[in-house]
């Protein structure tokens, strides 16, 4: 299967199986139902709105949020030759930055390396590349990078998903010599990218941002919001992620 095709049907799979799609799908499946079966119809629409509902609270998202969080412990970057930028999307059809730039998410995690490339002195990788059309993220990040007086000394562009950024981010660094890197990325998408970075052959120290600390709970984080519901879309994203990387077949090592 063509790797475009391949791309274009995990993506499809993901909105089918992600809120608020496959929750709105249920309802529906639910509503049609209940012309020839009342009750089973009634308890699957009513289980469909149930969940959409508690995926809008902060306090659930919160949770779920929390629960994607690398667990590892934390090292030091001694040794580390390079930091690895990870993207996060882009925006698109913009009045300025020429019609297109990156997009909040991969603008903190370009902010975090930034700030961990000015205290440790290490050069940076970002990787990102065309998704459907427009720029490539890499080139939208050294961009970004720039504005935070950050130089990038490589580019890795035509990477789609979590393990083309690290399979593609490590011919270059291998080419440089490089092993062990400190990679930057949300914290929610840290456990995912530290594994396809072993799987790479890399040695990746975490180096997340934006870790949310648990609180105590408060009136507001019981009441819905469209933000809650994107941040539950995000860490039930990361969820169908590590399934399908632990269901995905690891390369084979070369025998010596």
């Amino acid at each position: 299967m063509p790797s475009s095709l391949l791309f274009l049907l995990k993506k499809t799979v993901a909105v089918l199986l992600l809120p608020p799609t496959s929750l709105l799908l249920m309802a529906v499946l639910g509503l049609l139902l209940m012309r020839r079966h009342r009750r089973a119809g009634m308890t699957l629409a009513a289980t469909g709105v149930l969940t959409l509902y508690a995926l809008c609270l902060p306090a659930l998202a919160g949770w779920l949020e929390r629960s994607t969080y690398y667990s590892g412990a934390a090292q030091p970057l001694t040794g580390a030759g390079a930091i690895v930028v990870l993207g996060a999307g882009t925006a698109d059809n913009l009045v300025d930055y020429d019609g297109q730039t990156v997009n909040g998410w991969a603008l903190e995690r370009v902010r975090a390396g930034a700030r961990l490339a000015k205290r440790t002195g290490l050069p940076v990788l970002v990787s990102g590349g065309v998704v459907w059309d427009g720029r490539p993220e890499g080139e939208l990040m050294r961009e970004a990078m720039s504005d935070f007086g950050v130089d990038v000394r490589w580019v890795e562009s035509a990477s789609r998903d979590t393990a083309d950024n690290a399979r593609l981010s490590a011919l270059l660094l291998r080419d440089a010599g490089i092993t062990r890197v400190a990679l930057v990325t949300h914290a929610m998408h840290m456990r995912r990218s530290m594994e396809e970075f072993r799987r790479a052959g890399l040695d990746p120290v975490a180096a997340p941002t934006m870790i949310r600390r648990p609180g105590t709970w408060e009136f507001s984080d019981f009441i819905p919001s469209s933000r809650a519901l994107q941040q539950s879309g995000w860490a039930l994203h990361e969820w169908l992620g590590w399934l399908a990387q632990k269901l995905r077949p690891q390369p084979q090592t070369p025998s010596p």
